[in-house]
């Protein structure tokens, strides 16, 4: 192994943490790092407005603080407390927003994005600017369903039509905005005929890269933060 990196989920789920565990388990065994996924009990149940962002990053940080580990992901596609977690540890941290959407540019040159809620969407825009890539994002369009609604198969539906708008759009690549879609990923990309990102498997990718080249076998010093 290479080093452990910690997943947190910010929102209190733990049946969002279980799906987050099953999408990076094989991946995380597949490039020799040992995962452990936590959930933030003292973080909301969902994260979908702006409050619930701003309440979920207090709690996150200090879950994530109380798990040492030699890499963080921060499993919400808001990124919250991705900025203060990079200014209290030496670890790298890695947010599954920026992740995705940097894994979904080398894919293709217009992203498309599949968001749970219409009220998360100009926080993603607001976001998209603050990174620097809002100019490859073709669209962001939401299914109307919350975070702890996409386990049905009429959920899933809504999903493949999002993503068709998307297509349509012109998106050459979809990123799923949400970890409750976690689960979706595999069979999405098979019904659009296009890549799906799966943001907590972008991160996860990242997150070893960096521990990988911070390995003493390579002779980096430290991890990219």
């Amino acid at each position: 192994m290479i080093g452990t990196v910690c997943v947190v989920n910010p929102n209190n789920s733990e049946n969002i943490s279980l799906q987050i565990e099953d999408a990076v388990s094989a991946l995380a065994h597949d490039m020799g790092v040992e995962v452990e996924v936590v959930t933030c009990r003292g973080g909301p149940a969902a994260i979908e407005s702006d409050e619930d962002v701003a309440a979920a990053v207090g709690p996150m940080v200090e879950t994530a603080l109380a798990h040492p580990a030699d890499a963080y992901v921060v499993a919400c596609f808001s990124d919250p407390g991705v900025a203060e977690l990079r200014n209290a540890l030496e670890a790298p941290v890695f947010g599954i927003a920026e992740s995705a959407v940097l894994a979904a540019m080398s894919r293709g040159r217009r992203v498309g994005i599949i968001s749970a809620l219409d009220i998360a969407i100009p926080r993603h825009y607001r976001y998209w600017d603050r990174i620097g890539v809002s100019a490859r994002i073709v669209a962001d369009i939401a299914t109307g369903r919350g975070v702890l609604d996409l386990e049905s198969e009429d959920a899933y539906q809504d999903v493949l039509v999002t993503g068709r708008k998307l297509a349509e759009a012109g998106a050459e690549a979809v990123v799923l905005g949400c970890t409750g879609m976690t689960h979706l990923r595999t069979r999405l990309q098979s019904d659009l005929g296009m890549p799906v990102i799966e943001p907590c498997l972008a991160a996860l990718t990242l997150a070893a890269s960096a521990l990988r080249d911070a390995s003493p076998e390579t002779g980096t010093d430290s991890p990219l933060r």
